[in-house]
């Protein structure tokens, strides 16, 4: 299931329960009018608690980011924080309304789903932005929620999909000190995005990645004319960052549908998520949300 069915089927969901207390008829033609071209509107109608739309001008840019509190937020209580980024051309709505962070992390993390200039992140090829201008986006970001909303500044997860996931994974190589731990979901590793990096500090980083992904190849390859790396490639890099024994990656099975490949050992962890037969896409099984928070309470 891609996330814009993913995200249209919960649309759906909520139109249909709203639709019991009306006449079999109109309920039937409330369900069988939505087209799926309109999910990305219904996405306004899911019932999400609201998120605070906070603002700042970078450059010539306008900068916005969404931040979710906790249902049960309470602000003497510190938090961490994770921030989502979104596939190419995905808004920090329609990221939010795929993404299941909310049900993963269960109240105990505040959100930040994050808006890219013209819906892209920095390096990829399309993007109007640099990798310096996002870090620091992102470093705003983190800060103004420790400041104003009881984050842990101490505690700071990134994740993504597609183009969103390729920048959660540089902000490991390129601003390790900004986070403590990343996972990437169906990464676009262009080379920009994890080549040059910092070895300041080691970051905690999960790569999870379907083999018969036709849009980001697990192999990695070409795309909108630019050299993208393959997985174990990308993979490689931060194992030798994180202090992680040279060899092959060693497989087990801990989530249905999908091995997970480790270097033998490592000082900071290290891992793919290889989902076997998947496609591009925000995985449900085994769920992408799940994989990632697990990983950020285990080793963040």
């Amino acid at each position: 299931m891609t996330p814009r069915t993913r995200a249209l089927s919960a649309a759906m969901a909520l139109v249909a329960s709203a639709a019991i207390a009306l006449s079999p008829a109109v309920a039937t033609a409330q369900t069988s009018s939505i087209d799926p071209q309109t999910s990305s509107q219904l996405l306004a109608q899911l019932p999400f608690p609201p998120s605070i739309t906070r603002s700042f001008t970078q450059g010539a840019h306008h900068r916005e980011y969404h931040v979710a509190l906790p249902a049960n937020f309470n602000p003497s209580r510190s938090y961490p924080i994770v921030i989502g980024f979104g596939g190419y051309t995905d808004t920090a709505a329609s990221f939010r309304g795929y993404a299941g962070l909310e049900g993963a992390t269960g109240g105990e993390a505040i959100l930040v789903f994050a808006q890219g200039v013209n819906n892209a992140w920095a390096g990829a090829p399309y993007s109007a932005t640099t990798l310096a201008e996002d870090i620091e986006y992102t470093r705003r970001a983190i800060n103004d929620v420790a400041a104003n909303f009881s984050g842990d500044a101490g505690r700071v997860y990134a994740t993504g999909l597609s183009n969103g996931g390729g920048f959660a994974a540089a902000l490991s190589c390129h601003a390790p000190e900004l986070v403590d731990a990343v996972a990437s979901v169906a990464g676009a590793y262009y080379d920009p995005t994890v080549t040059g990096c910092s070895h300041a500090a080691q970051v905690p980083t999960l790569l999870m990645h379907g083999t018969a992904d036709g849009l980001v190849a697990y192999e990695g390859g070409y795309r909108h004319n630019a050299h993208y790396m393959g997985v174990e490639a990308a993979l490689a890099g931060f194992a030798a960052r994180n202090g992680c024994a040279s060899g092959p990656l060693n497989p087990s099975w801990e989530y249905a549908g999908s091995t997970t490949l480790r270097p033998g050992s490592c000082a900071t962890a290290t891992e793919i998520v290889r989902v076997e037969g998947a496609g591009h896409t925000w995985f449900n099984s085994p769920a992408a949300e799940y994989v990632a928070w697990d990983f950020f309470r285990a080793h963040g």
